[in-house]
């Protein structure tokens, strides 16, 4: 268990193509990246600070998680970057925090070249294939950690 006389914040990274999460396939999500945004604010904001990022460039989600090693908990979907992105992997293994990975479909379902991500070597806990409820359960399991 944590105990913080600060305010907890949790970073939110999401790799390519996630910010048209509404406009893919199916078997993605029917909610719109920014209205998910917004929920999972207010699901979590008497409790955490959320702090997001998203981008289609590998070095711009590089950059911006090298700002901010020092945090205590990090999401991420790395999305494409999962199965082949060293250079995210390596950032991951300086993150000072807890790394919890989602993936918003179930990896083992698809492309057999989708089954393996790199980003598992770092993570405390993977989430897959709950489509978006897992950014909330991934919220959760850091709630259960803190309190």
């Amino acid at each position: 268990m944590f105990i913080f006389n600060k305010i907890i914040k949790i970073l939110i990274i999401n790799g390519p193509n996630l910010n048209f999460l509404q406009k893919r396939e199916k078997i993605y999500s029917n909610i719109s990246f920014k209205k998910l945004k917004k929920e999972l604010n207010n699901y979590s904001k008497n409790y955490f600070k959320l702090i997001f990022f998203n981008s289609n460039c590998e070095g711009k989600i590089i950059n911006f998680l090298q700002k901010n090693l020092n945090n205590d908990f990090l999401i991420i979907n790395p999305a494409a970057y999962s199965h082949y992105s060293l250079s995210l992997l390596d950032c991951l293994k300086i993150f000072q925090g807890k790394i919890i990975e989602v993936h918003i479909t179930n990896l083992y379902k698809r492309e057999f070249f989708r089954h393996k991500s790199l980003i598992s070597f770092n993570s405390n806990v993977i989430i897959s294939g709950m489509n978006v409820l897992g950014y909330y359960n991934a919220i959760d399991y850091i709630f259960e950690i803190c309190f």
